[in-house]
C-alpha cells in the first residue's frame, strides 16, 4: 500500500527536490504575473521565458547547420 502524499514525512524529503519545487513555484508565480500583465516586470518575464527557450536551442541549430555544411562540402 502506498503512503498518502499529504502525510509524507518532510524529514525524509530529498534535499534535491526542495529547490526544484521552489523553482517550480516561482515559475508558476511569474507565469501568473505575466498573464495578468499588470506588473511593470511583465516584459522582462516574457523576455526571460523566450531566452530560456532560445539559448539552449541556438547552439543545437548552429551545430546541425555546420554538420550539414561539412557533410555536403
Amino acid at each position: 500500500m502506498q503512503d498518502d502524499p499529504r502525510t509524507h514525512d518532510r524529514r525524509h524529503e530529498s534535499l534535491v527536490r526542495h529547490p526544484v519545487r521552489a523553482s517550480e513555484h516561482e515559475v508558476e508565480h511569474l507565469r501568473r504575473i505575466a498573464e495578468a500583465g499588470d506588473s511593470p516586470a511583465t516584459p522582462a518575464i516574457i523576455a526571460g521565458a523566450v531566452l530560456v527557450f532560445v539559448v539552449p536551442l541556438a547552439p543545437i541549430v548552429t551545430l546541425l547547420a555546420f554538420g550539414i555544411a561539412a557533410l555536403f562540402s
